[in-house]
């Protein structure tokens, strides 16, 4: 007869010990592959099948971040880029990998701001306006992309639905979200929230499954051509609305930016640009190009500018005061010494600016009936001016080009 204590012993003594042997092995991390410096492999260009886009400007496990203004048609680019490489044809200078350009890619796209009938009329406008690609090329895009729309999760939710997508529909080459903010889950002002939902969650995916990843993200305003005329070729990396640490993570960028025109669109890559290869009209390196918009009712789709859209969008004004002023800049005016009088206000923007004060009276018009200016207080007819805790918002996401501490100084 077996006692209690040799029962114990031989059924419940060996589940504790695996339970405790099991907990333990979970507490190991897993570390990461270690290599000597000089056994590091050189990529292949050419015949390297991790080459999604020529010449590694984007490859398998890598992030690139395609940033512009709502509105403008980003959700149509990524849809015509998706045509192309699935297909293995380059669109506007984005060139696949030599691998994909006979085979094509498989392409998963999710998003989350479409119903189905507006992403069926956005496929058939992208496949009428894509002239260069033959009618089998086309049958051959409907079937190697795959569209998901997913608009109930983010974060670990929606990478886990990811993982299983990836291993559900595997193969996959690519995967294209649309947009960033639908599946964040937290502040993209943030850097804890943001470098989480990219370096903890999508990274690793992205390596695990050993596909590529184009992410749309949103800039904060539409950006005109001469607000940021002083900015160097990487600051464009830094366009997406939030923390910096979207992009940090991302290998390359590429940004839709407004020109002040309703058509034709600047596209910098701002990342990673000069592998690209991208050639100007005199033959010399370059980090961007212009598009527009078909402009044919009912074809949902960008054509390269012509000569002429480009002059026009491009060439510098006449000399004098300008007609328009960005009135986030009189915004930092106000900001600088709030509390004073519109008449101070006018004065000061006018003559920092370059326009006239009816122009800053306008701007500040504006300010007030987008809520990000406020009356603070009345002295007998003079109105006196603050930013709104909305402006103060607003101008922690902008930044000023112009000196108003040091201007303001001189005046009364």
């Amino acid at each position: 007869m077996i006692s209690p204590l040799e029962m114990f012993v031989e059924e419940y003594l060996p589940k504790v010990t695996a339970d405790a042997v099991e907990e333990q092995v979970e507490r190991i991390p897993v570390l990461p592959v270690v290599k000597r410096l000089g056994d590091l492999e050189t990529p292949r260009y050419g015949s390297d099948p991790n080459e999604l886009i020529k010449s590694r400007f984007l490859y398998r496990g890598g992030v690139c971040l395609l940033l512009g203004p709502t509105g403008i048609g980003k959700s149509s680019f990524l849809e015509q880029l998706a045509v192309h490489l699935s297909v293995g044809s380059p669109l506007f200078g984005i060139v696949p990998g030599e691998v994909y350009q006979v085979r094509g890619m498989r392409i998963l796209l999710i998003q989350a701001e479409n119903d189905e009938g507006d992403m069926a009329e956005m496929r058939d406008g992208v496949l009428r306006g894509c002239e260069d690609l033959t009618p089998s090329q086309k049958t051959k895009a409907n079937e190697n992309i795959l569209v998901a729309t997913i608009n109930d999760q983010s974060s670990d939710k929606f990478a886990e639905t990811l993982e299983l997508l990836l291993q559900q529909e595997a193969p996959v080459d690519l995967v294209m979200i649309d947009p960033a903010f639908a599946y964040l889950g937290g502040d993209s002002n943030s850097q804890r929230d943001v470098s989480y939902f990219m370096r903890e969650l999508l990274n690793p995916l992205l390596q695990r499954h050993k596909v590529g990843l184009i992410l749309a993200h949103h800039t904060n305003k539409p950006m005109r051509g001469k607000e940021k005329d002083n900015w160097e070729a990487g600051d464009y990396a830094y366009l997406g609305a939030g923390s910096a640490e979207w992009v940090n993570p991302a290998r390359a960028a590429l940004a839709l930016r407004s020109l002040g025109s309703d058509s034709v669109f600047e596209l910098r890559a701002a990342k990673r640009g000069k592998r690209l290869d991208w050639k100007d009209a005199e033959g010399e390196l370059t980090t961007r190009q212009y598009i527009a918009h078909h402009g044919e009712p009912g074809v949902i789709c960008w054509r390269q500018a012509t000569a002429e859209e480009i002059e026009d969008v491009t060439k510098k004004p006449e000399k004098g005061r300008p007609r328009k002023v960005d009135p986030l800049e009189i915004l930092h005016c106000v900001s600088t010494r709030p509390g004073e009088n519109q008449g101070w206000y006018t004065s000061l923007g006018a003559r920092v600016m370059g326009c006239s004060q009816n122009t800053v009276q306008n701007a500040m018009i504006e300010l007030r009936g987008s809520g990000l200016l406020k009356e603070s207080q009345q002295s007998g007819r003079s109105k006196k001016y603050e930013v709104s805790t909305k402006g103060r918002e607003a101008l922690e996401r902008h930044v000023s080009t112009h000196d108003w501490a040091g201007e303001a100084g001189g005046l009364a």
